[in-house]
C-alpha cells in the first residue's frame, strides 16, 4: 500500500476524532427558532446562519445564487410555488359551547402551508364532517363559505384528496385531526393524542382563499362528539401571506488538487417547519462535515482532494431543481450527490433508525455498495468485551433500498449517484413535538464520520481506491445472488406432486431471474467506478474491471446451478 493509501486509511479514525455531535446539535437548536417555508423570513434567517458557520470555519469563498419562489418560473418543468409566511392563527369553536382547538403560538405545525388570512377581526363559520373523505358521498353536501372537517384516515395520499375537492367545493376553511404516516403501535392518533400535524393545503399557487387548521387527536375528538350532536360553528384567525418571494442556494467549496472542475455534493435543506428538528438537523451536520474536512485539510493533516467538494444549503426540492438547471452541461462531472435528511434523531425516544437510503437500479453505481461497506468500516462509539477497536456501536444505522424521499429523487433523475442519509421512521414526524431535544449527538457523529468519509474518499479517489470501490461491489453482490438461491430453496415444501408444485417452479424460475438480474445491474454498478479513473490509467482499469465482473458472473452461475441441482425434482 503507498504511503497515500496507509494515510487515508486513518481518514475515518481522524474523522471520528474530530467530528462532534454536540456542536450539531447546538446549529440544529439554533435553526428550529425559525418557521422555514421557502421564501419565508425564517428560511432566509435560517439559511444566513449557515451560511455564516461556513465562513466562520474558514470559507471565504461562499456563493449564493438566488433564484425566484413565484408561482410563476418553470424548472424542470415544474412550476414553481409561491412563497408563504405564517404570523399568527387560532381557531376556536363557539357554538353551541366554547372551547379552544389549537393556536400557532403553542403548535406551529397546526397552520397549513398556504393558507389565506382571515382579517384583523377573524371569522365564524359553520363545520360540515365529511368523514375521512375517500368516498364520493362523504362529498354530498354544500361546503360554499363553510369549513369542512377531514377526519384521520391511514391512508397517506388522502389528505391531499380530500383537501382538494374541499377547496374544490369552495370552502372557506379545513380541519383535521390527520396524522401522516401511521405506524403501529407507536405513532397512531391515539398514542400521540396532542401532536399536531404539519400539512400543506394543495394551494401553491393561491387560487384558493380558503385557510387550513391540523388539530390534535383531543381537539378532533372534540368536534367529532359535537357535531354527532348538531351544528358547530367555529372562530377562526389566521395573520399569514402568500407572494413572490425569492430562494437561495449556499455553496461552500473544498477545491480540488488535480480535477477542480469535477465535484462531489454533499446537499442538505434549510427549509422545514418550526421547529422541525429533523429537516434543520440535515443542515447542521453539513456545516460540521464541512468545517472538519476544512479543518483537517488546512491543518495538513489530511491531503486535498482530487476533485472538489461542494456543501449545498438549499430548499428542498426547488434548490435543487434551480442548481441542476443551471448546470446541465456539467452533470456528467457530478460524481455523487449525497443528500442528508433527518440525520439525527434520537432512536430510543422517536423509535428511529438511522437508515443509508439507496441510489435506484435504473443508474446502477458503485455508491450503493461501497457506502454499505463503509458504515461498517468506520469507528463506532463502543468497544466490543476484549477488544480495542470501536467496533460496536449503540446506533442502528441500515441500508435500505432507493426512496424518493428527500432531494436524492431529483438528482437520480439524471443518473448522479445520490443516496439519502436519513432517521426514519419518526413517531413525532413533522409535529410539534419534534424540537432539538428530540435529536441525539450520538447520532449525528455516526451520520457524519460515514457521510465525511464517504464525500472525501469519492472526491480524492483514482484508480486504486476505484478498484478498492469495484471490489466492495463484488464482494457484496456475491453475496447478494448466494443469498437468492438460499432464500429460494427455504421456501420448497418438496411434496412433488401437489397443487402447489406449479406455484413452488414459479418461485425458483423467479429467484433464476433475479440473480440474474441482479448479476447484471452490479456487472453495471462495477463498471461504473470507471468513472473515478483517470485518463492515464483507463486502459489497466478496464481489463481489471473485466476480471471482476468475470468473477461475478462465474459466482451467479455456480448460485444459479446450484439452485437447479437442490430443485431439479420440482423443475
Amino acid at each position: 500500500m503507498s504511503p497515500s493509501m496507509t494515510k487515508k486509511a486513518q481518514l475515518a479514525s481522524l474523522l471520528s476524532t474530530h467530528l462532534s455531535g454536540e456542536s450539531c446539535l447546538g446549529t440544529t437548536s439554533l435553526i428550529t427558532q425559525f418557521y422555514r417555508t421557502p421564501g419565508s423570513s425564517g428560511y432566509h434567517a435560517a439559511t444566513n446562519l449557515v451560511r455564516r458557520k461556513l465562513e466562520a470555519s474558514g470559507f471565504d469563498d461562499i456563493a449564493v445564487e438566488t433564484y425566484p419562489i413565484d408561482g410563476e418560473t418553470r424548472v424542470m418543468g415544474s412550476q414553481m410555488p409561491l412563497a408563504w409566511e405564517p404570523y399568527a392563527g387560532s381557531v376556536s369553536i363557539v357554538s353551541p359551547t366554547q372551547h379552544h382547538l389549537v393556536d400557532f403560538e403553542s403548535a406551529p405545525t397546526c397552520l397549513a402551508v398556504w393558507s389565506h388570512p382571515t382579517g384583523g377581526g377573524g371569522e365564524t363559520a359553520e363545520v360540515v364532517d365529511v368523514g375521512t373523505g375517500a368516498r364520493d358521498e362523504d362529498w354530498d353536501c354544500d361546503l360554499a363559505g363553510k369549513v369542512a372537517f377531514i377526519r384521520h384516515s391511514g391512508r397517506r395520499a388522502l389528505w391531499k384528496h380530500a383537501a382538494a375537492r374541499a377547496l374544490a367545493g369552495g370552502v372557506r376553511g379545513v380541519l383535521t385531526d390527520y396524522l401522516l404516516y401511521p405506524i403501529l403501535p407507536h405513532r397512531t392518533r391515539e398514542a400521540l393524542p396532542d401532536a399536531v400535524q404539519f400539512l400543506r393545503l394543495p394551494n401553491s399557487r393561491g387560487e384558493h382563499e380558503a385557510w387550513g387548521f391540523s388539530l390534535s387527536h383531543r381537539a378532533g375528538h372534540k368536534l367529532s362528539e359535537l357535531l354527532r350532536l348538531g351544528p358547530v360553528s367555529v372562530h377562526a384567525h389566521v395573520d399569514c401571506r402568500t407572494f413572490k418571494g425569492l430562494g437561495q442556494t449556499v455553496i461552500a467549496q473544498i477545491p480540488g488538487r488535480e480535477l477542480p472542475e469535477e465535484t462531489v455534493l454533499l446537499v442538505a435543506h434549510t427549509t422545514g417547519t418550526k421547529p422541525g428538528a429533523n429537516c434543520a438537523s440535515g443542515d447542521a451536520l453539513l456545516v460540521e462535515v464541512a468545517r472538519v474536512l476544512k479543518y483537517l485539510i488546512d491543518r495538513g493533516e489530511l491531503e486535498r482532494p482530487r476533485r472538489s467538494i461542494r456543501f449545498l444549503a438549499i430548499a428542498e426540492g426547488p434548490g435543487s431543481e434551480t442548481y441542476i438547471e443551471a448546470r446541465r452541461s456539467e452533470l456528467a462531472k457530478i460524481k455523487a450527490a449525497v443528500c442528508l435528511g433527518s440525520v439525527g434523531n434520537d432512536q430510543a425516544l422517536l423509535r428511529s433508525t438511522l437508515m443509508f437510503s439507496r441510489h435506484p437500479d435504473s443508474s446502477p453505481s458503485f455508491v450503493n455498495d461501497y457506502f454499505e461497506v463503509l458504515m461498517d468500516r468506520v469507528p463506532k462509539d463502543a468497544r466490543w468485551i476484549g477488544r480495542d477497536a470501536r467496533d460496536t456501536s449503540s446506533v442502528v444505522f441500515t441500508s435500505e433500498p432507493y426512496t424518493p424521499w428527500s432531494d436524492n429523487n431529483r438528482f437520480a433523475s439524471f443518473g448522479i449517484p445520490s443516496p439519502l442519509i436519513l432517521s426514519s421512521p419518526s413517531i413525532h414526524f413533522h409535529t410539534q413535538f419534534l424540537t432539538a431535544e428530540t435529536m441525539d449527538p450520538r447520532v449525528f457523529e455516526r451520520a457524519g464520520v460515514v457521510a465525511a468519509t464517504g464525500i472525501y474518499e469519492i472526491a480524492d479517489a483514482g484508480c486504486e481506491e476505484a478498484m478498492l470501490m469495484a471490489r466492495d461491489v463484488l464482494s457484496t453482490s456475491v453475496r447478494r445472488v448466494q443469498q437468492v438461491a438460499s432464500d429460494a430453496l427455504r421456501g420448497v415444501d418438496w411434496h412433488v406432486g401437489t397443487p402447489e408444485e406449479q406455484g413452488l417452479r414459479q418461485t425458483i424460475d423467479h429467484a433464476l431471474r433475479q440473480i440474474d438480474y441482479t448479476r447484471d445491474r452490479d456487472a453495471k454498478a462495477i463498471q461504473s467506478t470507471l468513472t473515478l479513473v483517470p485518463d492515464s490509467g483507463r486502459e489497466a482499469a478496464s481489463g481489471e474491471l473485466k476480471d471482476l465482473i468475470e468473477q461475478l458472473e462465474r459466482e451467479a452461475e455456480r448460485a444459479g446451478e446450484w439452485l437447479r441441482q437442490r430443485t431439479s425434482s420440482l423443475c
